[in-house]
């Protein structure tokens, strides 16, 4: 798995596109600002990206609540087994970097702030590489 983060409008998704070779418009090309739910042919496609990381953790939260950390992680987890399946699979994911700036007053953007930086945490673990873009330019972590 390669994980893409940055800040928002730093040119993740082109920079993804460009890297790739593989233009968002694919029909392998999720994005959780369009939709919460992945559809079934997102995963018939040799390379999966789903872009909106920080969506999805709102999504998911808002959905289990309490139980919001473990749901990611089983999510991931499948994500992950989905591309270990198969040798040719690639899975490529991008989040928003949300935790920086001031801290949110209301409870429930605490926790969605919090529950995206563990839940990127998870995903860097998990891995290969892991790319942060600002401005265009990327800088590789792992």
């Amino acid at each position: 798995m390669h994980f893409v983060t940055g800040g928002a409008f730093n040119g993740k998704r082109r920079w993804v596109e460009a890297f790739y070779g593989y233009p968002h418009k694919n029909g392998g090309w999720h994005s959780f600002y369009e939709s919460a739910d992945v559809s079934k042919e997102v995963w018939d496609h040799g390379i999966v990206v789903l872009e909106g990381m920080e969506m999805f953790v709102k999504n998911t939260l808002n959905e289990v609540n309490e139980k919001g950390r473990e749901q990611l992680r089983l999510e991931l987890k499948k994500w992950c087994e989905w591309e270990q399946s198969n040798g040719t699979r690639k899975l490529v994911l991008i989040g928003s970097d949300i935790g920086k700036g001031i801290v949110p007053i209301e409870k429930e953007h605490r926790l969605w702030r919090d529950m995206a930086g563990w839940f990127y945490q998870d995903i860097v673990s998990a891995a290969y590489r892991v790319d942060v873009i600002w401005y265009g330019l990327s800088e590789r972590l792992k």
